[in-house]
């Protein structure tokens, strides 16, 4: 159907009134990759500058989940991080904001900063994996997957609670759709 907000089209977290109505409860979503290229034009004070989105979830307002990728023109060393969109309603929609977390290489990197090295090169392979079970988003992410150097980096955050990193205005996930 093209009716995005219909339940049985997406998938909702455990603790959602009706969750039996919706395609399915938690979800899941992987990918091994690499990225080969992004744009060398862009406007460095925008963290969307010189980057691409590798990996969504999208809630029926605002997103639970958005996993980057960012090299700056003159670095060699990309950056992965992923933002938590503050899930604000109603009167406070325009207080919704981004929480970023790093996990690979440094974000929020302007020009003249230093060259992220504990970053992915372009062209390098690396994954995630996302989990939502039950009310629990669950990612994993892997440098150099399969080698004696790999390096893993894992985030639990639960979509039910609200209130994220402080943030009076989230709602959490709880009877929202993805």
């Amino acid at each position: 159907s093209d009716d995005y907000s219909s339940p049985k089209d997406n998938f909702t977290i455990a603790s959602t009134d009706n969750a039996e109505a919706y395609g399915a409860v938690g979800g899941h979503m992987s990918a091994t990759l690499s990225v080969d290229w992004v744009s060398t034009s862009g406007d460095y004070k925008k963290n969307g500058g010189f980057a691409t989105v590798i990996g969504q979830i999208h809630g029926s307002k605002n997103e639970p989940l958005k996993i980057m990728y960012r090299k700056l023109p003159e670095h060699e060393y990309g950056s992965v991080y992923w933002n938590y969109e503050t899930n604000a309603l109603g009167d406070d929609y325009s207080k919704r904001r981004d929480i970023r977390h790093e996990v690979f290489g440094q974000s929020g990197l302007r020009q003249g900063s230093e060259d992220p090295v504990t970053g992915i090169k372009l062209g390098e392979i690396f994954s995630y994996d996302v989990n939502v079970d039950g009310d629990i988003m669950h990612l994993t992410f892997t440098k150099n997957p399969g080698k004696p150097n790999q390096e893993v980096k894992t985030f639990d955050i639960d979509l039910v609670k609200g209130e994220y990193q402080g943030d009076k205005y989230d709602q959490g996930y709880a009877n929202d759709w993805m």
